[in-house]
């Protein structure tokens, strides 16, 4: 009779294991940067709890407060979110484009939040800088 082998972890979850911490981190800096974002502009508008911006869900219903929509916005929203998460991006664009405009910029900023990377940048400019 032979010895048995015992399987043992290999490298490659130990790589798959610092990718995944790595992609964490990453999603959880993306997420904190936005709602903090969010939060300065909700505060330049004069919309009360800015601090909706870091809680999910609220954060719909702060975007909709900074573009003075009705609840019916919110609600699809939250609907489309579980179901078609597209619907419900193209309705924050069109609410980030409003509120460009409420800031001074031009509405077409906030299109700009489509690109990746680059929108960081637009939520840096939209919170912390004036329009010329």
């Amino acid at each position: 009779m032979g010895a048995a082998v015992v399987p043992t972890a290999s490298s490659g979850m130990g790589a798959f294991v610092a990718v995944y911490v790595i992609a964490i981190l990453i999603g959880l800096a993306t997420y904190i940067w936005t709602a903090y974002c969010i939060m300065k502009m909700a505060e330049r508008l004069g919309v009360p709890n800015g601090w909706f911006a870091f809680i999910p869900f609220l954060n719909y219903w702060l975007l909709c407060q900074m573009d003075d929509k009705d609840n019916n916005w919110f609600i699809i929203m939250l609907v489309f979110m579980f179901c078609c998460g597209i619907v419900t991006a193209v309705m924050a664009i069109l609410i980030m484009m409003d509120v460009a405009e409420k800031l001074g910029f031009e509405n077409w900023w906030g299109i700009l939040l489509i690109i990746p990377i680059f929108n960081f940048y637009v939520l840096y400019k939209l919170a912390f800088t004036e329009p010329r």
